[in-house]
């Protein structure tokens, strides 16, 4: 949980181990309060998650998305913090609606 420097919640990050891999976690969700966007709450949970991730001497954070437009943000948001796309699954979600995988090595 990140909080603003008046104590109130400005988002949060939920990440675990991958199943039956070595040293690959996901990142699950990671929301920020709205009206903080673009003020570095989530690149702040973020990195907290890659610095979580290497003291459990984890090695890969991969991250899933859509990509219909409307997570046209959220798709730059993690290419920002230096993930790169590394799967798509055409029609995922929806017809159209692709699941987009992300990774970075920490």
């Amino acid at each position: 949980m990140a909080e603003t420097e008046l104590g109130k919640v400005a988002g949060y990050v939920c990440y675990g181990h991958t199943p039956c891999t070595d040293g690959t976690y996901d990142l699950y969700w990671i929301a920020t309060d709205p009206t903080l966007h673009g003020k570095g709450a989530g690149q702040a949970l973020t990195r907290a998650v890659e610095e979580a991730v290497k003291a459990a001497h984890g090695r890969m954070v991969l991250i899933e998305t859509a990509s219909k437009d409307s997570y046209v943000n959220t798709r730059n948001f993690y290419l920002r913090a230096g993930y790169t796309e590394v799967a798509r699954v055409p029609d995922f979600y929806a017809t159209g609606d692709d699941r987009v995988i992300y990774a970075k090595k920490v």
